[in-house]
């Protein structure tokens, strides 16, 4: 389990048919509030994030009752130690056809992995939609407590589109947190998927490119626990 592993791909080559339609589902990173809970005091980060169960043989989708999350102050020691309250993710993009694609095809590649390994009926997946803001008075930092892991077992972390910024660079390290790749989430679709028990992670902050006033990194995070 100490060896890195994780995949690079795109989702959209690999996954996605003509009839399903990515701008229906990129809009929903249009209206994210601001996360208040920034232990740095930054403004740059708008979130929304849903818990929920998905039923691995006939692919239900139910949101759960957990409203909180909750990291440790030693998997995250900016904003950890807090029971953070966000709005949820929109029930229309849990019924778009991308979303229901992902979570099958991700599903589906993490029980491959482990063949030896019973299958859960049910999957806990938390979701998290970020949008990281750069403006002329402020860098947006997508990874302001450092170098971390997330606390789950497996993270689909997706680029759903970046407008005006430059940065935001991505390093995986191994356990004992020497880096293994830089990579550049450039493309929407574009991804990372990995074991987040074999690797950490952080991303470079993000800057604003003239002559823009304001620049965006949108991202779409599934955390399989």
């Amino acid at each position: 389990m100490d060896e890195p592993d994780f995949s690079l791909g795109n989702v959209r080559d690999e996954l996605l048919r003509d009839g399903d339609d990515w701008d229906k589902f990129s809009r929903f990173w249009e209206s994210l509030p601001l996360d208040p809970y920034m232990g740095d005091g930054g403004t740059y980060r708008r979130r929304r994030y849903a818990a929920i169960s998905y039923g691995v043989e006939d692919e239900t989708i139910r949101l759960t009752d957990e409203d909180t999350f909750l990291q440790s102050k030693e998997i995250n020691p900016l904003n950890g130690g807090i029971a953070r309250r966000f709005e949820s993710v929109d029930q229309a993009l849990l019924d778009t056809s991308v979303f229901r694609r992902l979570l099958a095809h991700f599903s589906a590649r993490i029980a491959a992995a482990a063949p030896d390994e019973p299958a859960p009926p049910v999957r806990q997946i938390n979701i998290h939609q970020h949008r990281i803001v750069a403006s002329e008075r402020e860098l947006g930092n997508p990874t302001p407590e450092g170098i971390h892991r997330d606390g789950v077992r497996h993270i689909v972390m997706m680029l759903v589109d970046r407008q005006g910024i430059a940065g935001g660079v991505s390093t995986l390290y191994d356990n004992a947190k020497s880096p293994i790749l830089t990579h550049k989430l450039a493309d929407p679709g574009d991804y990372i998927f990995l074991d987040d028990r074999t690797c950490l992670h952080s991303v470079s902050p993000v800057r604003v490119l003239p002559p823009n006033s304001e620049g965006f990194r949108d991202m779409f995070f599934l955390e399989f626990c």
